[in-house]
C-alpha cells in the first residue's frame, strides 16, 4: 500500500486523536505526582540520588559514575545500565532532577501508543496474507479493532504496576516496557532493523532485560517462520506465482540479537558487575543473588532447583500474596493475556525472577520490577484478543442472499433468508464492543482497588508544605562543583555534582580519588538514616572543629568548612518553636495541639504535641515527655528512649514563657489503635486516643463512646456495693495471632473496695486468654475519682488470640468481678452466676500481609 494510501487511512483513524490525549493525561497526572513526591521530599540518595548523579555524571563525560558509601564508584556495582548514559543528554536541556521523572512517565506512555499498533497488526493477520493489501478487506476490520487496540492501550496506562514504576523514585525498568512492545510491533510489521534496534536498546536497560531481548530474539524467528509458511500456503491457494519459502535476512537478524543478548548477559552479570562490586562491597558477585536464598545463591544453582525442588518452588508460587501478585499481572488485560502463552513465555524469566525471590517488594507489584511484565502481558492479551476474533469472526461470516439461487417464494420467506444470513455479520461489532468492555470493566476495577492515580485505590499525593518549600533557599547557596555531604532527603536535591554523599559519609575521604566534602546541607526534620542522637552530636563536633553555619532556618542546617559562625541561628528552631498567639498564661506548662500526620500507605504516622510555655514553667520540676501506648496500657514508644529532634536541638531547659514547642516524632510504625499521653514532670495526661479505620485512614477515638448498642447493663454486686457494666467486643475480622479488642465501661458511683476485674477469652476446647487487673485506658488510671467525676470509667482490654487457633473456631469473651485478697468473684445481681459473656468471635482465616506488613513487620499489627 501507497504511503499517501496509509497516511489517508491513519488520518480517519479518530482513535489515533484520543489516544495521545489519554498520554498527554497520563503523563500529566503522574509526572505531577512524581514532582511532588520529590518536592515533598520523599525522594532518597537510594534510589532518586545516587542514579540521577549517575545520569548527570553521564552526561558530563563520566559513564555512570557516583559516589557510593565513600567510594569513587560506578552503577555497574549494582546493576550494568547503559541506557542511563543514553538518556543523560536530557540534562544539556534542562539541568534539574524532574527531567528524568518526566522522561520516565514519557517513555512508559509511549508503550500505549506502540501497543495500540501493535493490536492492529496482530487482528490484520487474521486477514488471509494475499488479501491484507484491499481496502475492502482491510478497513471493515480496522473499524472494529481500533476500538480493541484503544481498549487496550488504556487498560495499559491505568495498570497499577506501571504507575507505581513511576512513583518509585526513578529506575531504567519502566523504560523496558515501550521497548518490548516496540521490539514485537516491528517483528509484526517485519520492519528488522526497527528490531533489532528495539532488541538492543532493551538489552542496554539492565543486566537482566538482556535476556528478555534474547527472548524477543527467539521469538522474531518463529514468528517469521509461520508468516512465510501463511504466505507460501495462501500463494498456492491463490495459483499465483510464489516466493522462496525461507527468507534469509529474517534469520540472521534474530539469530544475532539473541546471541548478542545473550553474551552480553553474561558478561553484565558475571562479569563487569562481579568486577566493580568488588571494590565497594567487598565480595565480587552482584548482591541480588542473595534474594533468593531458598533456591541457591547462584543462577546455576536457582536453575537447578526449579528442575530438582519442584516441590519448594511449588511451595513458594502457591504463597497468597504471590498467586495475588500473578492474578494482578493478569487482571490487567481483561485475563486475555491466558490466550496469548507464547508471549507470556518469553517473559517468564522476569517474571520468575520476581515471583521467586525473597524480597516482597519484587512480588507485590508496588515498586518498579514489575513495569516489562505490564508489556508482556498486553502484547499476549492483544494476541489473544486476535484469536478470540479470528475464531469467532469465522462464525459470523455471512454474505447478503443470493435470491436469484432461491426457489419461488413469498416476500416473507426471502425476508427471513436475508435477515439469517446479514444478522450473522451484524454480530462482529457487538463481539468488539463486548471485547472492550469487558477489557476496560476488568483494568477499571484494578485501578479502583489498587491504582496510583486520582481515585484510585492506592491514591498516595504528597503533601508540600512551606518546610519543603524552604530547601531552595539553601541549595542555591551551595557552589554547582562543590562536593556536599547531604542528609538522605536532601540528597537527590543535590546530587549534581561529582561528588555528593550521604551524611556524615564524605567529611574524611576514604579513597585519595575522592575530594572531601566542603559543605552539608542536612534536614533535622526528615529522613536522615541516622538516630537523631547521633546526628545531632556529629554537628557539634563539626562546629567545634572546622566548620562553620551559613544559614540556618526550620530545622534546615547549611555548613562550610571555614565559615566563622559557630553558633546556630534561632531561625533554625522555627521547626519546634513559636511565640505563642497571647500573652504567657500564669501556669506551668499545658498542652495546646496534638496533631497526627500518617502516610497511609506504609501506615507510618508522626506524633506531634504543642506545649505552651506559661509564666511559671520550671524545666527543673516540668519537664515534659510524650509516651505512645496500647489501650492496655504497653508503652510502645517513648521520647525518653528515643528523644524527638525538636528536644535535642532545642531541650526544655531553653524554653521561654510564652513560646509554644512542637515536638514531633520520627515516623512510627504503630497498632490499630493508640494513645498520646503527655508527661509533665510527675503528673500524666492522655492527649489523644486514635485508631485506623477499616479504610486505612487514622481518627480520633473517643474516650467516652456511644454504648447504646451493648445491650442492657449487667450487675455486679461485691465490696459490699454494687456496679454495672456494659461490654462489647470491637467488631472486625480476628485472624490468629490478632488482639482482641474488648470495650468495657464500668456504671455506678463508685469503685467497689478491694475488687478487680477479670477478662478471659476461652476457646472451644478450654484454652483461655485473660487480661486482669483494674480499669485501664491507654495506662491505669484512678477508676474511683472517675466514677465519682462522671459516673462511668472506661475500660479496654486487648486479649492476644492464639496463634494456633483454628480458623472457624469459636471463642467467646467472658468478664467479671473478683476480691484481690480471697479470690472469691462477685455475683451477677440477677443471680445468674459470677461472670458475664461479653459476647462471641469465629476465627477468621489468617490473613495476606499486604506490602507494608511484609516490608516492616512491625506495620502487620494496624493491617
Amino acid at each position: 500500500m501507497s504511503r499517501l494510501a496509509t497516511a489517508i487511512r491513519q488520518r480517519s483513524d479518530g482513535y489515533r486523536l484520543v489516544l495521545p490525549a489519554l498520554m498527554l493525561l497520563y503523563v500529566s497526572i503522574f509526572t505531577g505526582m512524581a514532582w511532588r513526591l520529590h518536592a515533598g521530599m520523599r525522594t532518597h540518595k537510594a534510589d532518586l540520588g545516587q542514579i540521577d548523579q549517575a545520569i548527570w555524571n553521564s552526561s558530563r563525560g563520566r559513564f555512570v559514575e557516583m559516589t557510593d558509601n565513600g567510594y569513587l564508584a560506578t552503577r555497574m556495582s549494582d546493576h550494568v545500565e547503559p541506557i542511563l548514559a543514553l538518556i543523560s543528554p536530557i540534562y544539556w536541556f534542562w539541568n534539574d532532577t524532574r527531567a528524568i521523572l518526566l522522561l520516565q512517565a514519557l517513555f512508559v506512555a509511549a508503550g500505549a501508543w506502540l501497543l495500540y499498533e501493535l493490536t492492529l497488526a496482530l487482528f490484520d493477520k487474521s486477514i488471509p496474507p494475499n488479501e491484507r493489501d484491499y481496502v475492502w478487506r482491510r478497513e471493515p476490520l480496522r473499524a472494529l479493532s481500533r476500538p480493541i487496540g484503544l481498549a487496550l492501550a488504556a487498560a495499559y496506562l491505568l495498570a497499577p504496576q506501571l504507575q507505581s514504576a513511576l512513583l518509585t523514585e526513578f529506575h531504567a525498568a519502566p523504560l523496558a516496557a515501550p521497548l518490548i512492545l516496540w521490539a514485537l510491533l516491528s517483528i509484526e510489521r517485519r520492519r528488522l532493523a526497527q528490531f533489532a534496534a528495539a532488541a538492543l536498546l532493551l538489552a542496554a536497560v539492565k543486566e537482566e532485560m538482556a535476556l528478555a531481548a534474547a527472548g524477543l530474539g527467539v521469538w522474531a524467528m518463529i514468528r517469521f517462520k509461520i508468516e512465510d509458511l501463511r504466505l507460501k500456503i495462501g500463494q498456492r491457494a491463490s495459483r499465483e506465482g510464489t516466493l522462496p519459502i525461507f527468507n534469509l535476512q529474517s534469520l540472521i537478524i534474530p539469530a544475532f540479537v539473541t546471541i548478542a543478548a545473550l553474551v552480553w548477559f553474561y558478561l553484565a552479570t558475571f562479569v563487569i558487575v562481579p568486577a566493580h562490586a568488588a571494590e565497594v562491597y567487598g565480595v565480587a558477585e552482584s548482591g541480588y543473588f542473595q534474594r533468593y536464598g531458598a533456591l541457591g545463591n547462584s543462577p546455576a544453582e536457582m536453575v537447578r532447583s526449579i528442575f530438582t525442588q519442584p516441590g519448594l518452588v511449588r511451595q513458594i508460587a502457591v504463597e497468597p500474596a504471590r498467586v495475588n501478585y500473578t492474578l494482578r499481572l493478569l487482571m490487567a488485560f481483561g485475563f486475555l493475556s491466558l490466550l496469548g502463552p507464547e508471549l507470556l513465555l518469553i517473559g517468564l524469566p522476569l517474571f520468575l525472577a520476581n515471583l521467586l525471590s525473597a524480597y516482597p517488594a519484587q512480588y507485590y507489584g508496588e515498586f518498579h520490577y514489575s513495569a516489562p511484565l505490564i508489556a508482556y502481558a498486553g502484547a499476549a492479551a492483544a494476541l489473544g484478543a486476535s484469536r478470540i476474533w479470528r475464531m469467532l469472526a469465522r462464525r459470523t461470516e455471512g454474505s447478503s442472499a443470493a435470491f436469484q439461487h432461491l426457489p419461488a417464494a413469498r416476500t416473507g420467506t426471502m425476508a427471513a433468508v436475508s435477515l439469517f444470513t446479514n444478522a450473522r455479520t451484524a454480530l462482529r461489532p457487538l463481539l468488539a464492543a463486548a471485547l472492550c468492555i469487558w477489557i476496560l470493566s476488568w483494568a477499571g476495577v484494578g485501578y479502583l482497588r489498587y491504582g496510583r492515580g486520582p481515585l484510585g485505590g492506592r491514591y498516595d499525593p504528597t503533601p508540600v508544605t512551606a518546610h519543603h518549600r524552604l530547601l531552595a533557599r539553601f541549595v542555591d547557596q551551595i557552589p554547582p562543583d562543590a562536593a556536599v555531604t547531604a542528609t538522605a532527603a536532601v540528597h537527590p536535591h543535590v546530587s549534581h555534582r561529582r561528588y555528593v554523599y550521604q551524611f556524615p559519609t564524605g567529611l574524611d575521604a576514604t579513597a585519595p580519588l575522592l575530594g572531601n566534602a566542603e559543605w552539608a546541607l542536612l534536614d533535622v526534620t526528615a529522613n536522615t538514616d541516622m538516630a537523631p542522637g547521633d546526628l545531632y552530636a556529629q554537628v557539634q563536633a563539626m562546629l567545634a572543629g572546622e566548620w562553620g553555619v551559613v544559614d540556618a532556618a526550620d530545622g534546615f542546617l547549611l555548613l562550610h568548612k571555614g565559615a566563622p559562625q559557630k553558633s546556630i541561628p534561632r531561625e533554625f528552631y522555627d521547626f519546634a518553636r513559636t511565640e505563642a498567639p497571647s500573652a504567657a498564661s500564669d501556669g506551668p506548662l499545658r498542652v495546646s495541639n496534638v496533631r497526627v500526620e500518617d502516610w497511609p500507605r506504609w501506615r507510618q504516622s508522626r506524633v506531634s504535641v504543642t506545649w505552651t510555655a506559661g509564666a511559671e514553667y520550671d524545666p527543673a520540676t516540668d519537664a515534659p515527655g510524650l509516651e505512645i501506648r496500647t489501650p492496655s496500657g504497653e508503652v510502645i514508644y517513648s521520647s525518653a528512649q528515643l528523644t524527638p529532634p525538636a528536644l535535642l536541638w532545642y531541650p526544655a531547659e531553653e524554653w521561654q514563657p510564652g513560646e509554644e514547642i512542637t515536638v514531633t516524632t520520627l515516623p512510627l510504625t504503630l497498632p490499630r489503635d493508640w494513645g498520646v499521653v503527655t508527661v509533665m514532670g510527675e503528673g500524666e495526661e492522655l492527649a489523644g486516643a486514635y485508631g485506623r479505620g477499616e479504610d486505612g485512614e487514622i481518627g480520633e477515638i473517643r474516650e467516652i463512646e456511644e454504648i447504646g448498642e451493648t445491650g442492657a447493663p449487667m450487675a455486679f454486686v461485691g465490696g459490699g456495693q454494687g456496679i454495672s457494666l456494659r461490654g462489647a467486643i470491637v467488631e472486625r475480622d480476628y485472624a490468629p495471632g490478632d488482639p482482641v479488642d474488648v470495650r468495657l465501661w464500668w456504671e455506678g458511683d463508685a469503685w467497689p473496695v478491694g475488687m478487680t476485674v477479670f477478662v478471659h477469652l476461652r476457646g472451644p476446647n478450654g484454652e483461655q486468654v485473660q487480661a486482669d487487673g483494674l480499669p485501664r485506658y491507654f495506662g491505669a488510671y484512678d477508676a474511683d475519682a472517675a466514677l465519682a467525676r462522671d459516673g462511668i470509667a472506661p475500660d479496654w482490654r486487648q486479649l492476644p488470640l492464639p496463634a494456633s487457633a483454628a480458623a472457624g473456631t469459636q471463642w467467646s469473651v467472658v468478664v467479671g468481678l473478683y476480691d484481690e485478697a480471697t479470690g472469691e468473684r462477685a455475683a451477677l445481681a440477677d443471680g445468674a452466676g459470677n461472670e458475664a459473656t461479653i459476647g462471641r468471635i469465629t476465627v477468621a482465616r489468617p490473613r495476606t500481609p499486604d506490602q507494608a506488613c511484609a516490608l516492616n513487620p512491625a506495620a502487620c499489627a494496624s493491617q
